[in-house]
């Protein structure tokens, strides 16, 4: 029998736990869509991909990423 074994270390996925902000999700979000052309229907891509970004960028300085300005 084998055994296996649950890593220690804090995984790479992103905190699901971790609140960011609405606005910051909404801006990251429409940024994407911007550089994409503006292509109908991406919204909840855009919106999913922004918020997956952002949890990952928090989770490794620890706060919530300043919104770039154009």
């Amino acid at each position: 029998m084998s055994r296996v074994s649950t890593p220690t270390t804090p995984s790479t996925s992103a905190n699901p736990s971790v609140k960011i902000p609405h606005e910051k999700i909404a801006s990251r979000a429409f940024d994407k869509w911007c550089k994409r052309g503006r292509p109908q229907g991406t919204e909840k891509q855009d919106w999913l991909e922004a918020e997956a970004e952002l949890r990952t960028e928090m989770n490794r300085t620890g706060s919530v990423p300043a919104t770039q300005r154009r």
